[in-house]
Parts: C-alpha cells; sequence; structure tokens
C-alpha cells in the first residue's frame, strides 16, 4: 500500500505541475521561456509550497520566470 501511496502523489504532483504549466504558458513564451525551463520554474515552486492555492503558486512562479528571463 505504501507504494501506492507515493505513486498517487507523484501522479497528483504532475496534474498539478501540468495544470500551473498551462495557466503560464503565454507568460512564458512572452518572456522566451523554453518550456523545460518553465516546468523546472514550475516543479520547484510547488515543492516550495506544497499546501498553497494555486494562485499563490501562480504569483511566485511568475515572479522567478520574471528573474530567470533577464
Amino acid at each position: 500500500m505504501a507504494g501506492r501511496a507515493l505513486s498517487d502523489r507523484d501522479s497528483n504532483h504532475e496534474v498539478v505541475v501540468a495544470r500551473l504549466m498551462r495557466r503560464l504558458y503565454g507568460f512564458a513564451q512572452g518572456l522566451g521561456l523554453d518550456e523545460p525551463t518553465l516546468r523546472g520554474i514550475v516543479k520547484r515552486v510547488i515543492d516550495d509550497m506544497p499546501a498553497a492555492p494555486d494562485d499563490d503558486r501562480l504569483a511566485r512562479a511568475r515572479d522567478r520566470m520574471l528573474i530567470a528571463s533577464a
């Protein structure tokens, strides 16, 4: 059962990554960031803010994207 819990958590993590990436994709394109860079930023934000609402995560990710594009 422990293996399944880890798998479910990983699966949920990827669902959240995909959801946030969809919402940030246009912003990333405007900044000239590629998809792997966006994915890395989104994953780090989720890891740093596991219980935060998406709006807070999106704001943090946008800040990091601006820094990455500079």
